[in-house]
């Protein structure tokens, strides 16, 4: 499986705008969007708002928490 750091997935949704991406959510869940938009990046937060574009919802994701992104492994 190919990598990604986490410090490189502002560039790298900026340049795919359309993606797959997996985080951990608080409760422990895994949470998958099969296709998605980043809406806006939080740097000094370590945030980023995604749009799920099968029904439109948004949801902020903390990155420290994403796992992958377009089928490759984000590492910290």
């Amino acid at each position: 499986m190919a990598k990604i750091h986490e410090s490189q997935l502002f560039e790298y949704v900026e340049t795919v705008k359309k993606f797959s991406i997996t985080w951990i959510a608080e409760d422990g869940r895994k949470i998958f969007i099969p296709v998605a938009e980043c809406t806006s990046f939080h740097s000094s937060g370590k945030t980023m708002n995604v749009k799920c574009l099968t029904n439109g919802e948004i949801r902020k994701v903390n990155r420290l928490t994403i796992i992958e992104i377009n089928g490759m492994e984000v590492f910290k």
